[in-house]
């Protein structure tokens, strides 16, 4: 091919689908922002609750999301960030190379789908966490019945799409500006609901550890399965916990957030996201959902999370809600434009946020949306084991003299061996479901190690041990590195340079307001400010709070 030829090649290819590169790579501290407040979301109020059901005690619990989390977050740091690290792609990028065009097209639209339904669900559950202060009914139809409902959710919508639009930077920004605050009204919950849990049942004084994990097995996490729940065990927390972000670690997806990272080390802030979100946050939402049920004299899963946030922390537990449900549909209607992004080349990110931002809208209106533990599974099963066929792909085959990304050097539009590995776990999932030989929480790393075993055999078949002309081999070698320097040659995008420089008045102002929300919730907890007094000084802090955070250097 000539120059020319091989300049058109690589300019065809969309910009999202480039190596990212060094001049629009973060900090730190922008991926500290977008773990811990897309990990403290809205669906944390949900599994909060959702785990007071299943019947185990507190130990089994705390144990088994230690070690879900810790299994979680390894896989961030030694799976996804590698890999994004070394390639600087995204995952639909990668999978361009890997498994063909029409393989990646395929991919793209299932994820981009699943994506706009975790968004939706967000986006759903923020909305209706308000119906209890504007006196809306509660949604319990899969249809909406509320007028006012479906106001707020297109506004929510809005909003959330609004800085979505803005790319990496207006998702890190808005992240990081929210998630303490989301840290800190967790931990509040907590603490307001514990002497009221301890009052309306009769506990008495808690006293230390031992007594606060007695009230836990007690009241709150009893082994014992309300009716129409199902008892679980410590490996199913933990399996549960591992399984829940298993689509963004081991499936790769997060590939398209740590290509901006400096170090593969980056792939550590996801402890952060897993133990505060998933850990702490799972077990505060625990306690004031278990809580709010014993107040208000009713099952906690007839409950939503603005019931229970109400209940307990009043205006600032509803605002938590909303702003836990914006903190998380933002970077998912990121990665869901960028999914798109295959389809239509010529389309801005932002025109294609605003695009999915439109179809989100419709689909957070019905309630339906928010049975977040579904979604999560079907997710997992159909979407995980294309990171297995990846991580074949880009680690074992050179250390097997296979040929990585054989598949594009043969100009072939689809990668049957990819194919039939993903068909292959797709079969065994449906398999185990319908039989029950496997719990549903289980059936995801037997899935993504068969797929990954099904493509090492299935490709070594189908000609990734056969040499590649030596012809083929340098054009498409001389299309990705022209990739890569038009990606070097264009105009630092701001959307992929986050600022996070304040002001030091504002930010020490700001960790002043948290830190008075935080020993006002201590002195409740301890019986020296009273719940209702305690509510008053958050709703005229939180505000506070957000001027002094937003405030830019």
């Amino acid at each position: 091919m000539t120059a020319a030829e091989i300049d058109a090649c690589a300019r065809a290819v969309p910009s999202e689908e480039r190596p990212v590169p060094a001049t629009r790579l973060a900090r730190l501290g922008s991926f500290l922002g977008i773990y811990g407040g897309e990990h403290i979301a809205a669906t944390e109020f949900v599994i909060g609750a959702l785990l007071v059901t299943w019947g185990v005690r507190a130990t089994e619990l705390l144990l088994g999301l230690l070690v879900g989390n810790f299994l979680a977050t390894l896989m961030y740091a030694w799976v996804c960030a590698p890999i994004a690290v070394d390639t600087r792609l995204s995952l639909f990028a990668y999978l361009r190379k890997a498994t063909g065009p029409w393989f990646q097209k395929a991919y793209s639209a299932a994820w981009g789908l699943t994506s706009i339904c975790y968004a939706a669900t967000m986006t759903a559950i923020a909305a209706t966490s308000l119906r209890q202060a504007f006196g809306f009914p509660i949604q319990s139809e899969w249809y909406p019945t509320s007028a006012g409902c479906v106001a707020l959710t297109l506004a929510f919508v809005a909003v959330t799409t609004f800085v979505a639009a803005y790319g990496f930077a207006g998702v890190a920004r808005f992240s990081a500006i929210c998630a303490p605050w989301m840290i800190v009204c967790f931990f509040c919950g907590a603490c307001v609901a514990l002497p009221l849990l301890t009052e309306a049942t009769g506990f008495g004084p808690v006293g230390g550890p031992g007594g606060l994990l007695r009230l836990f097995n007690e009241h709150i996490f009893t082994g014992v399965a309300p009716e129409g729940g199902q008892h679980l065990s410590f490996w199913h927390v933990a399996a549960f916990a591992w399984m829940c972000n298993f689509a963004y670690h081991g499936g790769l997806n997060d590939m398209a957030i740590f290509r901006f990272a400096r170090k593969a080390s980056y792939g550590w802030v996801g402890l952060f996201g897993m133990y505060v979100g998933h850990f702490f946050a799972w077990t505060c939402a625990g306690v004031m959902g278990a809580t709010a049920a014993i107040l208000l004299k009713t099952g906690i899963s007839s409950l939503d999370s603005g019931a229970v946030t109400w209940q307990i922390l009043g205006w600032t537990g509803l605002l938590a809600v909303v702003a836990a449900g914006w903190t998380t549909a933002t970077p998912n209607i990121y990665r869901a434009a960028l999914s798109f992004a295959t389809f239509f080349p010529k389309a801005s990110l932002r025109q294609l946020s605003f695009g999915v931002g439109a179809v989100i809208a419709v689909a957070a209106c019905f309630p339906a949306m928010q049975r977040v533990d579904n979604l999560v599974t079907i997710v997992v099963f159909l979407l995980s084991p294309v990171g297995a066929i990846c991580l074949v792909e880009h680690w074992l085959f050179p250390r097997l003299g296979l040929v990585r990304f054989w598949c594009l050097y043969r100009g072939m539009k689809i990668n049957p061996a990819a194919l039939a590995a993903w068909g292959a776990a797709g079969a065994f999932t449906i398999a185990m479901l319908a039989t029950g030989a496997l719990h549903k929480f289980f059936i995801f790393l037997p899935a993504f190690l068969l797929a990954g075993a099904a493509y090492l055999v299935c490709a070594c078949l189908f000609g990734a041990r056969r040499a590649v002309p030596a012809e083929r081999r340098r054009d498409v070698d001389a299309i990705e590195a022209r990739l890569a320097a038009l990606a070097e040659e264009e105009e630092p995008d701001e959307d992929y340079v986050p600022r996070h420089r304040r002001r030091r008045v504002g930010r020490m102002a700001a960790a002043l307001a948290l830190a008075a929300l935080a020993v006002a919730a201590v002195c409740v907890s301890i019986g020296k400010l009273s719940p209702d007094a305690f509510r008053t000084i958050a709703l005229a802090f939180t505000p506070v709070y957000f001027v002094c955070a937003s405030v830019k250097g």
